[in-house]
Parts: C-alpha cells; sequence; structure tokens
C-alpha cells in the first residue's frame, strides 16, 4: 500500500512538474576556432581561424519563477579542431594546416533569465551556466596528419547567450539569439615531441533559431 501511495505521489509530481516544461527544438549556423597554447623552440602550432558548421537538437525549458528558467537539452555540436604548423622538427622543416573534424552531444546545464514584456509577447532572455560533452565522431580531414594521436572522449564549456521570444500562440513561441561556448578542456594528445605540452581548446559562437511549444 505505500509502494502504492508513494507511486500515486510520484506520478503527481511528475505531471505537475510536466505542466511547467516546455520542450523545444533548434537550428544553428556555428562558428568553431581553435585556442592552442604550446611552447616549442622548434616548432610553432597556432589555430588555422574559424570553420563553419551547423549543430541542431533539442531544449528543455524549466520554469522555476516568471523570470528564472532552468534550460538543459541534447545538442549535436560539431567542433572541428584546425591548426597550423611551422618551424622545424628534427632537421626537417614543417608547414602544414591540419583539420580534424570532431562531433559533440552537448548535455548543457544553464539558467535563463527573462526580462518583462518588451512587447507584446515579446521577452528577451539572457543564459548562463555550463556544459558536459561527449565526442561521438572524430576523423582527420586528411590521412597524412601527423600532430595529435587522439582526441580526449570529453570536453567541457563555459556557456553565454541571449536572445528574444516571441509568443506566436496559446503553446507556440519563436526564439532567436546567439550562444558563446567557451571550451575548458585540452581535447588534444599529441604525437608530436614538443619542448612543453600542447593545449587546444575550442571556442563555439552559434547563431540559433528554433521553436518552444
Amino acid at each position: 500500500m505505500k509502494k502504492l501511495i508513494f507511486l500515486l505521489f510520484g506520478i503527481l509530481i511528475a505531471h505537475a512538474s510536466f505542466s511547467q516544461v516546455e520542450l523545444g527544438l533548434k537550428f544553428s549556423p556555428t562558428f568553431v576556432n581553435s585556442r592552442v597554447d604550446q611552447f616549442s623552440d622548434t616548432l610553432d602550432v597556432e589555430g588555422s581561424g574559424v570553420n563553419t558548421r551547423f549543430s541542431l537538437g533539442l531544449i528543455v525549458d524549466y520554469a522555476m519563477t516568471d523570470n528564472y528558467y532552468f534550460s538543459t537539452g541534447l545538442i549535436f555540436l560539431p567542433k572541428p579542431v584546425g591548426v597550423t604548423i611551422t618551424g622545424e622538427n628534427g632537421g626537417s622543416f614543417v608547414n602544414q594546416e591540419e583539420l580534424y573534424n570532431l562531433q559533440y552531444l552537448q548535455i548543457p546545464i544553464t539558467l535563463k533569465l527573462y526580462t518583462n514584456e518588451v512587447q507584446p509577447d515579446m521577452n528577451i532572455f539572457f543564459q548562463v551556466g555550463i556544459s558536459g560533452e561527449v565526442k561521438i565522431f572524430d576523423e582527420p580531414d586528411l590521412e597524412e596528419y601527423v600532430l595529435v594521436d587522439e582526441f580526449q572522449i570529453f570536453d567541457s564549456s563555459a556557456i553565454l547567450g541571449a536572445g528574444v521570444e516571441y509568443r506566436v500562440g496559446v503553446s507556440t513561441t519563436l526564439f532567436g539569439g546567439f550562444t558563446y561556448n567557451r571550451g575548458l578542456v585540452n581535447v588534444v594528445n599529441t604525437t608530436i615531441p614538443l619542448d612543453d605540452e600542447l593545449a587546444v581548446r575550442s571556442t563555439a559562437f552559434t547563431v540559433d533559431v528554433g521553436l518552444k511549444f
């Protein structure tokens, strides 16, 4: 009997909680560059510039108050690593660019702060938090790359974002904005011997468009 009572109580809580949850889908052009830290007397390794990809995913917003939401989800996030290598290595001159295609599943853990309506049915929001990311794919753009031996399976990012939501129906909301993801984890192990450890962290800037219901 106690188990049945707890089960019914849990169902009621879940139903009440679910009524405060908004689900959504978003599609985001994504601009990624690699931040490189290393020290070597013979080789210079730098990020090779911005790479453009597309991310998409499911978002889940849970209302804690009218203006404060806990926001999470499951996002497919490509984060390619591009580097330029110049200098001497073992008596031979190295001058090449290397691009590695990495893809992650990202679980953001963030807080969304909403303003009051700036126009009828329109709110501005700001977002802050962190994310955990699991690598699901990595592959060099060409086979002869030599810098990276392997990539870490986990990454994490600090998240900052802002945007606008516009309610177009009783339970339908359009939104747009941007999100800045600053990678916190060194994602590479290198095969080239350097005077100091090579550290590569990714920065991703996304332009977000989506729908909540």
